[in-house]
């Protein structure tokens, strides 16, 4: 985390983007938060687009953490709100070439930036076996029940309109690992477009991920798929 904070700030810089950078821990502890705040406290003297460290009190999950950063932005201040996972499979300069995707971006600003982890395509992705397997059944799954126009929704470096956000934000229950499927299904309602972004993806270390997990995001696909077929 430390470093790839840094890199991350000091890449955001260089591009001259317009880029606000918010950490949000996400119940970790009062150790880790007491270091996140201490490790931001230091980089902002030096980078002015690091706003600062959302400190949650109680674990969230993933999309609850995310969308608790989202929710500090302003609308009327930041036109697109983003995130990436900091562990480090993303590089800070793969994260800024995402970003400038939005500069080609309507204005009408009805496109949504969807990473995905697709070999093939100019782009490396390097994971383990058993990842790459539990990763092609969830999407297959995902695929047949959700009929979603993107071959992988879990990557994690997505970007959207923030008036987007706002729309379906009421409407968002799931709050952890399969989180960007619900999102994505309900953008697709309100006629978003659901870009594809092809990147470089290095499986990172210590991998929260597992069969136990897996079976957990399982359950919770078909539940959302509930919610959105009796909330037409």
């Amino acid at each position: 985390m430390p470093d790839f904070l840094q890199e991350l700030c000091e890449t955001a810089e260089a591009s001259q983007l317009p880029i606000k950078i918010l950490t949000v821990d996400d119940g970790s502890g009062p150790k880790e938060a007491e270091f996140m705040v201490s490790l931001v406290q230091r980089l902002q003297e030096k980078f002015n687009l690091l706003l600062g460290a959302l400190i949650l009190e109680q674990n969230q999950g993933k999309g609850g953490a995310i969308y608790s950063g989202w929710n500090e932005a302003d609308p009327k201040i930041y036109k697109w709100i983003a995130f990436v996972d900091a562990d480090g499979a993303i590089s800070p300069e793969e994260t800024l070439n995402f970003l400038s995707q939005t500069k080609s971006d309507n204005e009408e600003q009805k496109t949504c930036l969807w990473s995905i982890r697709v070999t093939g395509e100019g782009k490396e992705v390097h994971r383990t076996k058993v990842r790459q397997a539990l990763g092609n059944i969830f999407r297959s799954i995902v695929k047949f029940t959700f009929n979603l126009p993107v071959r992988d929704t879990q990557c994690g470096l997505k970007c959207l309109p923030t008036k987007a956000y706002q729309k379906v934000q009421n409407k968002l229950m799931e709050k952890r690992f399969v989180f960007d499927v619900e999102l994505a299904a309900h953008l697709m309602r309100l006629g978003y477009k659901l870009k594809e972004i092809p990147i470089n993806w290095h499986e990172s270390p210590g991998s929260t991920i597992n069969i136990k997990s897996a079976f957990k995001m399982l359950i919770s696909l078909f539940v959302i798929r509930w919610r959105l077929l009796i909330n037409k």
